[in-house]
């Protein structure tokens, strides 16, 4: 019997949650905290920790948590919106600039991983499909 296509996907990404997070460890970062990380390295290392909530469709309470852990750990430094008190800024830290080379190495060799027995126009369709799948869930 053929699994069910939300199915697999759960599968998938536990197992790609699994092996970031193995790999994660050593640096003290899970998987939600390296996504963070690489967010905010892509924004030139400075960010509100709204435009984290919004990029990352999550809630504010799982933001503060994760942004928190991780200025706990020396990778974020956060403090008020000089210009707007409701907004908090969010900027990576040296030690976060340090290892986001190393991040984006992981992630792409990850990404190759996946998409490793697949033509480059497989790659294609699947990317489109997935990003409709996406919307349908929305």
């Amino acid at each position: 019997m053929k699994q069910a296509v939300g199915y697999l996907l759960k599968q998938i990404t536990d197992k790609i949650k699994i092996a970031a997070d193995a790999s994660f460890k050593e640096k003290n970062l899970t998987f939600a905290q390296a996504r963070v990380l690489q967010y905010v390295i892509s924004r030139g290392g400075n960010t509100t920790q709204k435009s984290i909530e919004d990029h990352l469709d999550v809630s504010h309470p799982t933001v503060v948590g994760i942004v928190s852990r991780m200025e706990k750990n020396g990778y974020l430094i956060c403090h008020m919106d000089r210009e707007d008190k409701r907004n908090k800024i969010v900027e990576a830290t040296e030690q976060a600039f340090l290892i986001s080379q190393e991040l984006e190495e992981g992630r792409i060799a990850q990404e190759e991983k996946l998409l490793r027995g697949l033509t480059e126009k497989e790659v294609e369709e699947l990317h489109r499909m997935l990003c409709v799948i996406r919307k349908n869930v929305e």
